[in-house]
């Protein structure tokens, strides 16, 4: 979640530079880089062209903007490059920055930081601040603690609504809640919660105990996994949610940007880690990071290529015999790879979105099984046709269509087996299901093709 300041100069009409003429500054090595047109850009086009420069020209170009738009644009960037940037800077100019970030994104880019550059910066920070910024640490990053903002606007059960809303003008700057005010006992117990047009409608004199709704919903802990609270703040459209701990004492809000983000790094990471790819791993990575990612799993596909090779080595005299076999192989894998890559979407992101119980595997299981054998038949009658009628014999027809429906019966089958059965044994589903899928579709398949094939053509 990332706090802005309202910056009216950030425009169009401004004179800011777009993000090609930022690229041919740094081609330039940055000598026409002007530092009033680079404080008038938006920050997250300077944050998106910092991702792409090395250590040393970032910090050519951070020394140009002032500590307010560099904080800007930090909170614009990934919390791993904004710390490479807080670390080659000096420490009075970075406690600054870290200083004026909202707490959660200042959290986010120390966590990233060596030990001794974040204790020594987080020494050097105004105590109120440091000991925000210690609480919040303490949190794993992947849960609710790790990714909420303590800074949230209460109301007290015994102000009047003339109190509440001069309470809200002193503290406008801090507010992160503003449609939906908490209400706190004196010991900052989470009693309530108020609209904010409620409160403006209401008469000055009345007490906020008297017109808050005492039913608050979707309290969470800071412990609990950050992925089911933003699905469930997504499913039910809530603009913020209330983290209480175990006295129930209010700590801090998830606010629905948190939630875009959330929900953005899980697909992003979901879609990578379906194909081999690493979860955080961006196009803008070393070549060495990259290959460091993807060899493991280019090195298992290898093998099961290899294991599919020996299958087809197996059926190899028959091939000869049959040479027919070997042009349509290609075709019945390939369409049952598809098909198998069809279910394993579907089943992930049922999984991602809390859709599919326990209970629920068997019925899915098999309806997809069932889907694959359905779209197998019809594909297959399709392709039964145009090959009895290509080749003039209707035994190849014959083994086409029953190959295929076959195939792409086994692929519906595992395509929705594969992420179930990680998901049961404590794994990430999306990590590398696709591979494992075309293992299964590839070498099943090639024995299934070429076992009707021989039993019929030969």
């Amino acid at each position: 979640m990332s706090a802005h300041r309202n910056i009216g100069d950030r425009n169009v009409s401004s004179g800011h530079y777009t993000f090609d003429e930022l690229q041919n500054c740094a081609a330039n090595d940055f000598k026409d880089l002007n530092p009033i047109r680079l404080a008038r850009t938006p920050p997250h086009e300077i944050g998106t062209w910092l991702g792409r420069l090395s250590h040393d020209d970032r910090e050519k170009v951070i020394r140009k903007l002032s500590v307010d738009d560099a904080t800007d644009v930090l909170a614009e960037m990934d919390a791993e490059d904004s710390a490479e940037i807080i670390s080659e800077m000096r420490d009075t100019k970075a406690v600054k920055i870290i200083s004026s970030l909202a707490p959660d994104d200042a959290a986010d880019l120390l966590r990233e930081l060596d030990d001794d550059i974040r204790d020594r910066l987080i020494g050097k920070m105004p105590q109120q601040i440091s000991e925000v910024l210690q609480n919040l640490l303490t949190y794993d990053p992947d849960t609710v603690g790790g990714v909420m903002t303590p800074h949230v606007s209460v109301l007290k059960t015994q102000m009047t609504v003339d109190e509440a809303i001069e309470f809200l003008r002193r503290n406008r700057d801090i507010a992160e809640n503003v449609d939906n005010l908490y209400v706190v006992d004196e010991k900052r117990r989470l009693v309530g919660v108020l609209n904010v047009q409620k409160l403006l409608w209401t008469d000055p004199e009345t007490k906020i105990i008297d017109m808050m709704h005492k039913g608050v919903d979707g309290i969470c802990s800071p412990e609990q996994d950050k992925e089911t609270v933003a699905h469930m703040m997504a499913q039910k459209h809530f603009n913020t949610l209330p983290v209480v701990d175990a006295q129930h004492r209010l700590i801090g809000i998830v606010t629905h940007d948190d939630v875009i983000d959330i929900l953005r790094e899980e697909a992003t990471e979901d879609i990578q880690k379906l194909h081999g790819a690493g979860g955080d791993e961006s196009i803008h990575d070393t070549v060495s990071y990259s290959i460091m990612k993807r060899t493991p799993w280019l090195v298992l596909n290898l093998f099961i290529a290899f294991v599919t090779a020996s299958v087809i080595h197996i059926f190899e005299a028959k091939i000869a015999q049959c040479t027919i076999l070997a042009v349509f192989m290609c075709m019945i894998t390939g369409l049952s790879g598809n098909s198998g890559a069809q279910t394993l979407a579907i089943s992930i992101r049922g999984l991602a979105l809390g859709e599919c119980k326990n209970r629920d595997s068997p019925g899915i299981i098999f309806r997809e099984t069932l889907k694959g054998l359905s779209n197998g038949a019809i594909i297959g009658l399709i392709a039964f046709l145009i090959t009895s009628l290509w080749s003039k014999d209707l035994k190849v027809g014959v083994v086409i269509f029953f190959a295929m429906m076959l195939n792409m019966g086994l692929s519906g089958l595992a395509g929705s087996l594969i992420p179930i059965f990680l998901t049961r044994i404590k794994c990430d589903p999306a990590q590398s299901s696709y591979i494992f899928l075309t293992s299964i579709t590839d070498i099943a398949g090639m024995l299934i093709f070429l076992g009707i094939g021989s039993y019929f053509l030969l």
